[in-house]
């Protein structure tokens, strides 16, 4: 109970100044809510047999309903009040007409809620993995085993012979149960903790590495990447293009900056698609983009830098009641047939940039040092 007051204070610390991130009001009601139905259990003897049945009951269904809340809205989930409110509303309909004449129907019922509702919040963090924090593994284990101790708790309930007559009974299984409980109430809200922290981590390291408008790599990431697939390339061959956007102060003085941002876009989208899981694409000028192909020979580098070509010709952009159509210019060169400096790399790929745009532009010229 204290425990559960004092991470709720944590969570209320860390989450103070970050209205626009709901999920830290709801974990911290979680946890006074929570520590709120631990205090009950503490007296339910003095309670009458309704009340000692259903109200820690529900206090304890209505905190993990918050967790589960939490845990929607740290992933940008919806979660409307009325989904946070129903377990504990089935739970009193189902449960307040009997509590009074068998504790043992409310006890496995309210246990039956709380397993799904702690499975369903495990499953909440489990479903983003891919995002690669670690403290996600660390609330699925937390929950996972509330989770399981919740569904003891439902066999216990079921196989009762008449030891619950009228209050939580007092044995093995609930030691057992609230040791469970501590590990889950100290790991839930520290790594819940951390995993902000490495969210926030790593959304200032892509702020650091990409660019704000198109979400590619922007002109420091790409140099880095470009060093690395020199240092790699006498065993893994690549080819560098850049590309340029054609009369693109013309789309900006004529159509305005919206539609020039949009244009960039989907100059963007286009090279992020192409490129592929084994290339890289960035932004490395106001309407210029580079594009690294891995694992690839000189005529298929020619071909892939012309889909990108074709691709953007292809794709229009809205403006106003019309729809524009942008092309690029290109210059493109193989690791194969290229010096292995990066500056010099650079140089002959922008004078193919530059070839490209003095023969008519919308084309790709093809560079060998």
């Amino acid at each position: 109970m204290i425990v559960l007051w004092v991470m709720a204070l944590a969570l209320a610390v860390a989450g103070r100044g970050r209205r626009q991130d709901a999920y830290w009001e709801s974990w911290v009601l979680a946890n006074v809510v929570l520590g709120v139905a631990l205090a009950v259990y503490t007296f339910d003897w003095q309670l009458s047999p309704l009340m000692a049945a259903t109200l820690p009951n529900g206090l304890l269904i209505l905190g993990f309903a918050l967790r589960w809340r939490a845990a929607r809205e740290f992933s940008d989930r919806p979660a409307p009040a009325w989904l946070v409110w129903t377990p504990l509303l089935a739970f009193l309909v189902a449960v307040a007409p009997w509590a009074s004449v068998s504790y043992a129907l409310a006890f496995t019922f309210a246990n039956a809620l709380l397993a799904a509702l702690a499975g369903a919040t495990a499953w909440e963090f489990w479903r983003d993995r891919g995002d690669g924090l670690p403290s996600r593994y660390a609330l699925v284990v937390a929950y996972g085993a509330m989770a399981a101790s919740f569904a003891w708790r439902i066999a216990q309930g079921l196989l009762d012979t008449g030891s619950m007559s009228g209050h939580l009974p007092q044995d093995t299984a609930l030691a057992v149960h609230l040791t469970i409980g501590v590990f889950h109430t100290v790991a839930s809200s520290a790594f819940a903790l951390s995993l902000a922290y490495e969210r926030g981590n790593a959304a200032l390291r892509h702020a650091a590495s990409h660019d704000a408008l198109t979400g590619l790599l922007n002109r420091g990431a790409f140099e880095t990447a470009l060093r690395a697939a020199l240092a790699e390339a006498p065993r893994r061959p690549f080819a560098l293009a850049l590309f340029d956007i054609d009369h693109f102060k013309q789309v900006n003085d004529r159509h305005g900056h919206a539609v020039g941002d949009e244009a960039l876009r989907s100059c963007a989208r286009v090279c992020r698609e192409q490129a592929g899981k084994a290339g890289i694409a960035a932004r490395v000028g106001g309407e210029e983009f580079a594009v690294i192909l891995h694992d690839i020979d000189r005529g298929g580098a020619h071909e892939a830098v012309e889909r990108i070509r074709r691709a953007v010709a292809a794709t229009s952009v809205k403006a106003g009641s019309e729809h524009l159509r942008v092309t690029v210019s290109g210059g493109v060169c193989h690791s194969d047939a290229a010096p292995r400096d990066f500056d010099a790399l650079m140089r002959l790929a922008d004078a193919g940039l530059y070839e490209a745009k003095n023969k008519g532009r919308n084309r790709i010229a093809r560079m060998a040092a």
